[in-house]
């Protein structure tokens, strides 16, 4: 199933217009992807940086008229991860600086505010001024000019309130900007003393900045500072704004260099732009968009447009456009790209898994409580250790994990973001570098279980076993927030599963039921569920004890699969059950296929004693199996004749409690010219 990301629907259009929000931390820099020519109608998103307008956000429409003002608390360098959620630097307060995260920025509506329900402020410890910002959307990295610092900062995208570097990067003198190219790891680096400086193999060496080489553009003997820079691999080119002396509001220019993965030196641009026509003073940013460029020209007032950067004579050229606005510091284009089934939501079996991740807990003393193993169930591939007592997890199209946990005696829980580790951190900790905590008195949680992702809107579900409800919280907040808003419950749930599609939230209870919300988006179950679906065997309830656990709806097939775990003392009576019909299923539904080795005594060829969370990838269903302490894999399921079935593949985990599958388009990288890989 392929969702694409919708201008302002659903969920997102109730929250935005309950919660009204939108929030940022300016830096001079913008979103590294270069944008196909049916995406240029997205929106342009501005950064302004005076005196009246400073941490204001225009959204530009195609015509780059304003569509939406919305003010944030940043300044500075701006650029979008692939969800379309906005990361900006901020010197508002300077030394340290800070960096603000906004949740989906093209969709804040006209007049809205930051809101930390939804958005995130994170720290940036020890820098001086941050100015422009890069991403390494694989990686999950953001880099920082650090003006008065003489470094680059690096921070992972999940970072939170209390994040630390993870790198720091020592220079030469001060860089206003750069741009990085992930799929090359080289980094571009605009520095005020009029020289480019060239990071080869940046990630891969560490993020050391020995043995860069220099490009100085022209003579290199005019004033200089570059500010603006943006790189177009497929012709290896370079294309440089230059400020001059800050202060004079005409000696701007634009540099186009050639050879840019080679040069070193002083170089003679393929073009240089420069004079009164130009309307080049203090030109601090710019963004590349196939041949057309963008400039914030700051001194004058005014968004640049050059249609062909790369080809026409050097000199006192005027710009194909010029578009008014105040003090605008830093540019992004939201080329939003098609999305992919959640991971909650896979339907179809051709989609490649790359791996099967599960939590335990316990786990063995002194073992990871987070494990990668392959899809056959033979191999564990990565570990990975957090240090909590986890519950659920899951992971969005980032390749960001969300888990959640609670303290062990049900009085306080919490979520945990790791960055990444959908696709990579091979035996690492959590760290404040690349990961935060969702947690505190102000969350409401108790004993949080079940979640879901969902990308699309921008939000994580959440069900409170402890305080029976759903706690709704933006995916990109951080620290002690409050939900934005709580579904009462009747019955204790443990997990719950939302269909995008439908808008229908699918809720497993304690009981044995499952309660059905409709109209999730609009309605948030003010008026409680609008079914209980009640599986029943031979027309009659499942006995007692019945407790469900694990449930996926699965869109295509309209069935529900739910794990039933018994009785959380008894080993040896889980079940899986399929419910046939589930749109429609109200009160004693029969189950379609059960596995079921008839014998709550006995384990039975099945292995199923307590079946706590179960995963779907289109035909296998992969389940935690806690107190058999494996890890089994169901081949075509909804084929089974059911009963007393043997799974067609484990593999022994201690208490093993919770299951996701790993997708192969998570944390797609860019190609040579920065373009989002990796969707269907």
């Amino acid at each position: 199933m392929k969702r694409e990301m919708q201008w302002l629907t659903g969920l997102t259009m109730v929250t935005a217009l309950t919660l009204a929000g939108c929030g940022g931390t300016g830096g001079n820099n913008s979103n590294r992807q270069v944008v196909p020519a049916s995406a240029r109608s997205a929106p342009l998103l501005v950064m302004h940086n005076g005196a009246g307008n400073q941490g204001q956000i225009e959204r530009l429409g195609p015509n780059l008229q304003v569509e939406a003002t919305f003010n944030a608390g940043a300044n500075e360098g701006i650029v979008l991860d692939l969800l379309g959620n906005l990361h900006a630097a901020s010197d508002i307060s300077a030394s340290p600086s800070a960096f603000q995260v906004i949740h989906r920025a093209s969709l804040r509506l006209d007049g809205a505010m930051s809101n930390l329900g939804l958005d995130r402020n994170v720290a940036a410890p020890g820098s001086a001024n941050l100015k422009g910002i890069a991403i390494a959307h694989r990686a999950g990295l953001i880099m920082a000019a650090n003006v008065g610092g003489n470094s680059i900062e690096i921070f992972g995208t999940a970072a939170g309130e209390k994040a630390v570097p993870l790198a720091s990067t020592a220079l030469p003198g001060n860089a206003w900007d750069l741009v990085y190219n992930e799929t090359l790891d080289r980094a571009f680096l605009a520095m005020t003393n009029g020289t480019v400086l060239v990071i080869d193999n940046y990630v891969a060496g560490g993020f050391s900045a020995m043995g860069a080489r220099t490009i100085t553009p022209g003579d290199g003997m005019a004033v200089s500072n570059l500010h603006g820079i943006d790189y177009r691999a497929g012709t290896d080119t370079l294309v440089v704004s230059d400020v001059g002396d800050a202060g004079v509001a005409d000696d701007g220019k634009l540099y186009v260099i050639s050879n840019a993965s080679t040069a070193s030196g002083v170089v003679t641009p393929d073009r240089t732009i420069a004079g009164p026509s130009t309307l080049l003073g203090n030109p601090v940013d710019l963004i590349l968009e196939g041949s057309r460029a963008f400039i914030a020209e700051k001194s004058n007032d005014a968004i640049l447009v050059y249609n062909n950067i790369f080809a026409g004579p050097s000199g006192d050229v005027a710009p194909s456009r010029v578009v008014d606005t105040v003090k605008p510091e830093s540019l992004v284009r939201d080329a939003t790209v098609p999305l992919e089934a959640d991971v909650s939501d896979i339907d179809d079996s051709d989609v490649a898994i790359e791996g099967v991740l599960v939590t335990s807990n316990p786990p063995l003393m002194g073992d990871p409580d987070v494990v990668v193993l392959n899809t056959a169930l033979t191999t564990m591939t990565r570990s990975f250790t957090v240090g909590e007592s986890l519950e659920s997890v899951s992971v969005n199209q980032l390749g960001d994990v969300y888990l959640s946990a609670d303290d062990g005696t049900n009085t306080t829980g919490m979520l945990a973001v790791i960055n990444r580790l959908g696709v990579s951190r091979d035996g690492e900790a959590f760290a404040l570098s690349r990961d935060r905590v969702i947690g505190g008195t102000n969350t409401g949680l108790i004993s949080p279980k079940g979640f879901d992702v969902a990308d699309e809107l921008g939000l994580v579900l959440v069900t409170d076993n402890g305080d029976p409800a759903v706690k709704v919280f933006g995916a990109q907040a951080g620290g002690n927030v409050a939900p934005l808003y709580t579904t009462p419950l009747s019955v204790a749930p443990w997990d719950l599963d939302y269909d995008p599609d439908s808008d229908t939230l699918y809720v497993a209870q304690v009981d044995g039921t499952v309660a059905v919300f409709e109209a999730y988006s609009s309605n948030r179950g003010a008026t409680g569920p609008d079914r209980i679906i009640v599986p029943t065997v031979g027309g009659m309830p499942v006995t007692a004890p019945t407790n469900l656990h694990g449930i996926v709806y699965v869109s295509d097939r309209n069935t529900l699969i739910v794990s039933d775990v018994g009785s959380g003392a008894n080993p040896t009576d889980g079940k899986l059950y399929v419910i046939e019909g589930a749109d429609r299923a109200d009160g004693n539904t029969p189950v379609a296929i059960s596995i079921d080795d008839g014998d709550n005594n006995a384990v039975g060829n099945t292995q199923l004693g307590n079946p706590v969370d179960i995963a779907w990838d289109g035909s296998s269903l992969y389940v935690a199996e806690k107190s058999q302490k494996q890890v089994l894999r169901f081949d075509n399921l909804l084929d089974s004749a059911g009963g007393d079935v043997s799974p067609d593949a484990s593999f022994a985990q201690n208490n093993p409690e919770s299951v996701v599958l790993l997708p192969d388009y998570l944390a797609p990288a860019g190609d040579a010219d920065g373009l989002l890989q990796g969707n269907r």
